[in-house]
């Protein structure tokens, strides 16, 4: 019997990886398989313990998604053992994978992530990290019972203009009982031309912050009576709560989902706030 060391076979599996990348790479591409993780590196998480972006020139089609890698060896590492490094529930949001009956796939920021009995998970903001990290063994638990139903839901669809792009982008994502959510990313207090609107003056930053979550209800076909739960970030809690007739008329009416946070600091030194939404299309 022939028999050959387990160098020499991941070689092989390594050399027929490839080949068949080469073989199947066109057909692939023409069926538009969506970019993974926005083209980081999943095995740069765990050989160097931190992000990284990955280039075109060490990509690979696995499971309808392109990965994409900083080097040749993190492909080939990837190819040998595609379980090992890829991210869980397909690189999707490891919260929202977890979000018990509204639970749904939604986009990730690849530098907002964890490794926990040598699996990465992927979340969509740091903040959602932080959630997650307190309660990471019930949300693991739950989204692996739970993704072999949201694994066939639809992607999420990125929500654009007149919505400002952003990162996370806004995005609607699927529930499985056939309504939408709508997850408004942060909206800071700057006009479409992306100039800062009302310096020093919270009521105009209310404002303008307003009319851009409008912008996204509006382009998702959603509207404020839509919107289920807030989260302001503001430099100076008391104030904000003064305008109670521009949130509701922006937020929606006064609920315990409506949630504001003391934020010491912002992005541009003159922003006052910034708000996320949710909202539910049905």
């Amino acid at each position: 019997m022939c028999r050959i060391s387990a160098r020499t076979f991941n070689r092989r599996v390594v050399l027929i990886g490839l080949f068949l990348v080469a073989l199947l790479g066109s057909t692939a591409r023409g069926d538009e398989p969506r970019l993974s993780i926005s083209g980081y590196d999943p095995v740069a998480y765990f050989t160097l313990g931190r992000p990284l972006q990955g280039t075109a020139e060490f990509e690979y089609v696995w499971r309808r998604s392109r990965w994409r890698f900083a080097t040749g060896e993190h492909r080939d590492l990837f190819i040998t053992n595609p379980h090992r490094y890829a991210p869980q529930y397909d690189g999707y949001c490891a919260l929202g994978a977890a979000d018990r009956a509204d639970a749904h796939k939604d986009t990730v920021d690849p530098e907002s992530w964890a490794i926990v009995d040598g699996k990465l998970y992927l979340v969509r903001t740091r903040e959602a990290l932080a959630r997650w990290r307190e309660r990471a063994e019930e949300y693991i638990r739950q989204a692996d019972s739970d993704w072999g139903v949201v694994a066939d839901l639809p992607d999420p669809v990125i929500v654009r203009s007149p919505c400002a792009a952003s990162s996370p982008p806004t995005n609607t994502v699927a529930l499985r009982d056939g309504r939408r959510l709508l997850m408004i990313a942060t909206q800071v207090p700057r006009d479409e031309a992306g100039n800062v609107v009302g310096r020093g003056d919270m009521r105009a930053q209310i404002e303008q912050v307003g009319k851009n979550v409008g912008a996204c209800l509006d382009a998702a076909g959603a509207t404020v009576d839509d919107i289920v739960s807030t989260t302001s970030f503001v430099a100076a809690p008391a104030e904000f709560d003064r305008y109670a007739d521009l949130l509701r008329r922006y937020l929606g009416p006064p609920s315990p989902e409506r949630k504001t946070v003391r934020a010491s600091q912002f992005s541009s030194p003159d922003f006052l706030l910034g708000v996320e939404a949710v909202a539910v299309i049905k």
